[in-house]
């Protein structure tokens, strides 16, 4: 199972709109999880190389309200999908449904578990803070249902690292995502301290503390929706891959730091794993100037080496960059639109998202450390 988190969070400051969709819709709820998402600080298209990369888990993310039901031979897991929304009583048939839907997937993650929905007689409402691409909506969805399930006596409790590779590959098998495996570990095993340096070969995890004194990362979102179902990520993976073999390099390795490659995707992962590491060293040293650098030189590479950036993505960076007490500025996630990631100075954070704002980008705040997937308390102001 999943470590819990160190130091305290306030229940109310872990996605508090989804909690308040989800005791709403189930007022008399018996149990509720949470499950936070992640932003990736450096190291993006890396993780499936094998590569060390530095996300950290948000106190925004998924949360699930559950409770029981009579069971009966034909009713399982009932689900009110709060954010679409939508209202199911799932079966084993919705593995059939097509690649990407929210039923295959959470069926998918049953069988993982190796659960049936006709064996989970319970009704339960899911909410999220997390949409709109880049944020790993995906994976905290997957982790509050995998992590609340073994407290009620269902299903398997496995480690983080093995239930990463079973969510990597219920992903990849239905929903179409080629993905790696940072997501649900950067979820699993977040901290209330700060991000993880996750080494995706060496299978590591270790925390990096937040050095900063005064600066903060923010997120704010580009306008446009990301969808990975498309294929656009498994064809920028595909180019890699080719990449890759044209230049001799070992298929799904990152190739070496010291190695002379043409390519510019190969151009771009390896100098992006350089600046992981230089990142970490920033951070120790708490030097939010050079972080900002090596965000905004990961923009570039990811935008005109990796090509999976867009205009808006290009245009709320560029204008973020000129503000004052902007650091640095980048996409974060796959790209493809969604969420940009600011590194800002605390005190001129009110400004610079009001000047956002007025341009346009509305959506928008503070990245805090979420620590790891928690139960929550029910009863109270929410029973």
């Amino acid at each position: 199972m999943t470590v819990s988190p160190r130091g305290a969070l306030p229940p109310e400051a872990l996605a508090p709109a989804a909690q308040a969709r989800v005791f709403e819709a189930l007022p008399k709820a018996q149990s509720a999880f949470f499950a936070p998402g992640r932003v990736n600080l450096m190291g993006d298209h890396i993780d499936y190389l094998g590569g060390v990369v530095l996300p950290m888990s948000l106190t925004e993310g998924t949360v699930l309200a559950a409770e029981a039901k009579a069971r009966t031979a034909r009713d399982g897991l009932e689900v009110l999908a709060l954010d679409i929304p939508e209202h199911a009583v799932l079966t084993r048939d919705d593995l059939q449904r097509p690649l990407g839907d929210w039923r295959r997937r959470l069926v998918a993650v049953l069988a993982a578990l190796g659960l049936t929905p006709e064996a989970v007689p319970f009704r339960i409402a899911i909410s999220g803070t997390l949409a709109g691409g880049g944020l790993s909506s995906s994976a905290s969805f997957a982790l509050v249902l995998a992590r609340w399930l073994p407290t009620e006596g269902l299903g398997e409790a496995f480690e983080s690292w093995p239930l990463a590779r079973i969510l990597q590959a219920v992903e990849r098998d239905h929903a179409g995502v080629a993905c790696g495996l940072m997501d649900p570990l950067a979820i699993d095993l977040g901290t209330v301290d700060g991000p993880l340096r996750l080494d995706c070969e060496q299978g590591t995890a270790t925390p990096v503390p937040l050095g900063f004194s005064q600066a903060v990362f923010a997120l704010v979102h580009c306008g446009v929706g990301r969808r990975l179902e498309d294929g656009a990520y498994n064809r920028v993976r595909g180019t890699l891959a080719a990449a890759l073999a044209t230049e001799g390099f070992p298929a799904a390795c990152l190739p070496p730091p010291g190695a002379t490659v043409q390519a510019a995707p190969l151009r771009h992962v390896q100098s992006e794993q350089a600046r992981v590491w230089a990142g970490c060293e920033a951070l120790a040293a708490g030097d939010a100037v050079a972080f900002g650098a090596l965000m905004d030189s990961s923009h570039r590479s990811l935008a005109e080496d990796y090509g999976v950036s867009l205009p808006e993505l290009d245009q709320l960076t560029a204008l973020a960059r000129g503000l004052p007490g902007v650091h640095g500025a980048r996409l974060t996630g796959a790209g493809f639109g969604g969420w940009a990631q600011l590194l800002v100075e605390q005190a001129a954070w009110p400004e610079i998202q009001q000047t956002l704002a007025a341009e346009g980008f509305r959506e928008a705040f503070l990245a805090r450390p979420g620590g790891a997937p928690r139960a929550l308390a029910v009863g109270g102001p929410h029973g």
